[in-house]
C-alpha cells in the first residue's frame, strides 16, 4: 500500500513540472527577446480542461522533444521568426505556425483562437495596447 502511495504522489509531482524556457546556443541576455505562448492554466489538475499552446520549433530547430516535452515560452534572437505550434484542449490537437520579425526590446506573444474546425494563431507585441498583430505568412 505505502509503495503504491508513493507511486501516486511521485506520479503527480512530475505531472506538474513545467517544461524549461527554451533558448538557443550562443544567445546571451543583451540580445534576446522573449516570446511566450498564450496557454491557459485556470483549470488545476484538470489539465484536460486546459486550452496548450506548445512550440515546438523555432526556424527549423526543435524546441523541445517527446521525453523533455515543449515549452510555453522561449528566448529568441531578432530577425525574421518562424515558430511552429502545437495546440492540445483534451482529445483536440492542432499544429499551425507563425513568422515575423522579431525586434530587440519588445516581447511576443502567441495567441490562439478556436473556431468551429479550425484554430487560428497569430503574434502579438506583449505590452502593446492596440494588441497589433505582426505575423507574415508562414512557408509552408
Amino acid at each position: 500500500m505505502k509503495l503504491l502511495v508513493i507511486f501516486f504522489c511521485t506520479t503527480f509531482l512530475f505531472g506538474c513540472m513545467t517544461t524549461p524556457t527554451y533558448s538557443p546556443p550562443g544567445l546571451t541576455k543583451e540580445n534576446a527577446i522573449y516570446l511566450k505562448a498564450d496557454s491557459e492554466h485556470d483549470h488545476g489538475i484538470f489539465q484536460a480542461f486546459d486550452e496548450r499552446l506548445y512550440i515546438n520549433t523555432i526556424n527549423g530547430i526543435a524546441a523541445g522533444d517527446f521525453f523533455k516535452g515543449y515549452p510555453e515560452d522561449a528566448y529568441i534572437k531578432a530577425g525574421l521568426t518562424e515558430v511552429k505550434v502545437d495546440y492540445f484542449q483534451g482529445q483536440i490537437s492542432s499544429e499551425g505556425c507563425v513568422k515575423f520579425l522579431a525586434e530587440k526590446g519588445k516581447n511576443y506573444i502567441i495567441r490562439k483562437k478556436r473556431e468551429t474546425w479550425k484554430v487560428k494563431y497569430w503574434v502579438e507585441i506583449e505590452s502593446d495596447v492596440n494588441t497589433k498583430v505582426v505575423n507574415l505568412p508562414c512557408s509552408e
